[in-house]
């Protein structure tokens, strides 16, 4: 029995054809299915355009079609779903359509059956989509993924996983699949909380990624592992990040050099990216390599856009208590851009990067331009003392306009390196064909929390500080330096990774730094801190955040729609009507009530 449906499913498989097929197929029966794309009804002459997932071909009904189908296709409407069964035969020469694969050739349909029929659309699908309400195009998802772009990235997506899960097998990669149900690891974001109910009062989270699994994999005797990883991080969506899972390409290797790391992540890169930006070049191979303290001092930024060379210079020493300019004498640091073709500002774009630098969190943008070798507009009148000076500090040549950010020395680098992103943007100087890597190293281990003032991870906990133990004797835990990497593209982080702390007692020092207590680590890490104790091999690693990665190829502004079935960006499934209530029986199984506090708020955004 088995069998005969095996072969009789090849049999039914086989006998279909594809748009995409049909022109090597004169003269031949063919059978298509799929949906009405387009019809024009001309009375005995109809004309309909079926697409299927491959693309588009043409249906001829007339007069020397049999009545009853001529019937049954004055009943076709837009996006019904039919089987036609007819003779390929090649146009006359004046009706070819030179726009699509098939328009040389049409079918002479001989049967025809509806397998479905449909509604009036709630929005067309042969456009592009993005004139459209997102919410509403994503409540029809199922509609909406019909048209061309969406069915173009999820063919394109799937090329670009499937050739580097191909190539990770080919480099003896050990794809392995880690568990969806977890304990807490602090991994920057909150956790998605799954209650228990067979152990009353306790609770799983969602991995946010397989930081712990993998490096417990290397313990394990795995020397290289990978997968195609979902983590789970309950952030405020973005244009570049997907609200609640997102999936990143994870490995780890043992006995690694952060040198062998990076080989590893260029070469996969290298290897795979052409599968779906066969029209983009690496702008440079190996990708550069930056240290963090001088990627926000040059770009304000530790995700640079190095595709066009303007940097952000300090001018503090030239400018501070030099003039009358008050907004420079009373900042920690100015900084400075200078762009060139300062002639060809107009004040109108000038209040327009000034009105960006204002929303991005500034006091105002101040700058000046040189034309002819003299400062001219803006603050020119309060340089004019120092006009030499600051020309030959900052390097600036004839026909420039400079920018300056004057603030706290975090938020002036914050700042000035928007404002050259703006610049970027006006200028038409970040190429779209163009990918620029570059790896950013030398991450700070700890950080200041901008709220609480507090002391936290900067980037990875589980990460080796540089120096080993001896990092921790240091007076100021800010100055502690990890063996933390991240590589931007284009402007934006696709991937983050590690050299990893191997060692117990430094994973202990580590956290004691923020507050944890033994017992704590004991009890939160238990089985990495155990793990550590039994011989474990050097190891390191990175995730690729794979969504992120793809958009930045295939020109797409924003991240949701790289998935098939993605969250608003309000964090919801409109499709799904997700989250949504829980019966008050299922609660109580797990032995959850509502706080009324919570229950009321509910009721308002309700």
């Amino acid at each position: 029995m088995g069998c005969f449906f095996s072969t009789y499913f090849i049999y039914t498989f086989m006998n279909r054809t594809y748009t995409k097929d049909i022109t090597s197929k004169i003269g031949e029966q063919v059978m298509l299915q799929g949906w009405v794309d387009t019809i024009r009804d001309h009375g005995q002459l109809i004309f309909v355009d079926l697409r299927d997932s491959k693309g588009f071909a043409q249906l001829v009904f007339n007069d020397d079609t049999a009545a009853a189908v001529l019937d049954t296709a004055k009943k076709l409407g837009k996006e019904f779903v039919i089987k036609a069964i007819g003779t390929v035969k090649n146009r006359d020469a004046d009706l070819i359509n030179a726009n699509i694969e098939t328009g040389a050739v049409e079918i002479a349909v001989e049967s025809l059956e509806i397998h479905s029929e449909s509604k009036s659309l709630p929005f067309p699908i042969d456009t592009d989509g993005r004139e459209i309400d997102e919410m509403t195009r994503l409540k029809y998802r199922y509609i909406d993924m019909r048209r061309p772009r969406i069915q173009k990235i999820m063919k394109q997506k799937a090329s670009l996983i499937n050739a580097v899960r191909n190539w990770m097998h080919e480099q003896e990669f050990l794809e392995v699949t880690t568990p969806l149900l977890t304990s807490t690891s602090p991994e920057g974001a909150r956790d998605f909380v799954v209650p228990s109910r067979l152990q009353p009062g306790k609770f799983f989270v969602l991995p946010q990624a397989p930081q712990q699994f993998k490096q417990l994999l290397m313990v394990g005797g795995v020397d290289r592992y990978f997968q195609i990883a979902p983590c789970a991080r309950d952030e405020d969506p973005r244009a570049d990040r997907h609200a609640g899972i997102f999936y990143q390409i994870d490995i780890e290797i043992s006995f690694p050099t952060q040198d062998i790391i990076f080989d590893v992540a260029e070469r996969v890169i290298q290897a795979t990216y052409k599968t779906v930006a066969a029209h983009k070049e690496i702008m440079q191979f190996p990708f550069p390599r930056i240290p963090y303290n001088q990627a926000m001092a040059e770009y304000g930024s530790d995700k640079p856009d190095i595709r066009f060379d303007y940097k952000l210079q300090d001018a503090t020493a030239l400018v501070k208590g030099k003039t009358e300019f008050n907004v420079f004498n009373n900042a920690e640091v100015v900084k400075a851009l200078v762009v060139d073709a300062g002639a060809t500002w107009t004040r109108t774009e000038i209040d327009q990067l000034e009105a960006f630098a204002k929303e991005q969190g500034a006091a105002g943008l101040a700058y000046f331009k040189v034309i002819n070798g003299e400062l001219e507009s803006g603050i020119a009148k309060f340089m004019q003392p120092i006009a030499a000076e600051i020309k030959a500090g900052l390097n600036i040549e004839d026909d420039a306009i400079v920018f300056f950010a004057a603030d706290k020395a975090a938020k002036a680098n914050k700042i000035l390196g928007l404002v050259r992103l703006k610049v970027g943007d006006m200028l038409g100087v970040r190429e779209p064909n163009k990918l620029a890597f570059v790896w950013i190293t030398d991450f700070p281990f700890y950080e200041l929390d901008e709220k609480t003032g507090k002391l936290e991870f900067g980037h990875n906990p589980f990460s080796m500080p540089q120096g080993g133990t001896a990092a921790f004797e240091l007076a100021d835990p800010l100055e502690i330096q990890s063996h933390q990497y991240d590589l931007a593209l284009n402007g934006f982080e696709i991937m983050s990774g590690s050299i990893r702390n191997h060692d117990s007692e430094l994973l202990v020092k580590a956290f004691d730094k923020v507050g944890y207590s033994r017992a704590e680590v004991e009890k939160r890490f238990g089985a990495l801190h155990t793990a550590f104790q039994y011989g474990v091999p050097p190891h390191g690693g990175w995730a690729i955040g794979i969504d992120r990665f793809f958009m930045v190829l295939v020109d797409e502004p924003n991240i949701r729609d790289t998935y098939a079935f993605p969250m608003a960006a309000n964090g919801t499934d409109v499709l799904m009507n997700a989250p949504s209530d829980v019966r008050e029986e299922d609660l109580k199984v797990l032995g959850i009530q509502i706080r009324p506090e919570v229950l009321a708020k509910k009721q308002v955004l309700d």
